[in-house]
């Protein structure tokens, strides 16, 4: 036959409470990392689009010879079938 015992640490009942704290302090010095980890992520993504919108803008608007000028490489494939007519070349 098993007894069941209530399990309780040697400090007693302040121990444990102590040990709850602690806990209860860890859980909210997680909860605020992880929430300065997340603004930091919506910043880079922000900061990101704005990027990729900024050079999307520019590539759009230069000519092939001005991306090249300017360092990118370009290059121009030529297409196996017309996209309006269904041809193909």
């Amino acid at each position: 036959m098993t007894a069941i015992t209530e399990d309780t640490p040697e400090g007693g009942p302040e121990e444990l409470q102590w040990k709850i704290d602690r806990l209860i302090e860890q859980v909210e010095r997680h909860t605020a990392e992880l929430e300065r980890e997340r603004h930091i992520r919506m910043e880079t993504d922000k900061s990101y689009l704005k990027l990729r919108d900024a050079y999307e803008t520019l590539t759009s608007r230069l000519t092939v010879s001005t991306l090249r000028k300017a360092g990118y490489i370009v290059e121009i494939d030529q297409a196996e079938f017309c996209d309006a007519c269904g041809e193909d070349f």
